[in-house]
């Protein structure tokens, strides 16, 4: 699978898709176009984009084209994730580490305690 950075705009896009399961563009048009100003054509180039990076697929259904989600949205969301943080440790090395962690206080006690546990099952792989 290519990179599947995104934008804001494929970001809302996807979403309708996930939410939607099976859609055409104007149906995505249709969604978003009732948050910002956005034409059709604009949103075909999006689809277009989203299933070249393998995130999305097309499918004639009655002449028509209609867009599924090839990836759940926590799948997608995992992948970003690890793209960022290499991309993050690549550019940035130890100093990108210690801002990571620094920022951990930050979180709920809850999600404190799942990301320890995390860091606890992959150190004991």
């Amino acid at each position: 699978m290519k990179s599947i950075a995104h934008g804001e705009l494929e970001t809302q896009i996807l979403k309708q898709i996930w939410i939607q399961q099976e859609c055409s563009a104007r149906e995505v048009l249709n969604e978003i176009s009732k948050e910002r100003e956005i034409a059709l054509t604009t949103v075909s180039t999006i689809l277009e984009r989203l299933f070249e990076k393998g995130v999305i697929i097309r499918k004639k259904v009655g002449g028509r084209v209609k867009y599924l989600p090839k990836i759940s949205e926590k799948i997608y969301t995992t992948k970003i994730v690890k793209q960022f943080m290499n991309k993050l440790i690549n550019s940035f090395g130890e100093v990108a580490i210690t801002s990571f962690a620094s920022g951990i206080e930050e979180l709920p006690v809850e999600k404190r305690k799942e990301l320890i546990q995390l860091l606890n099952k992959y150190e004991k792989k």
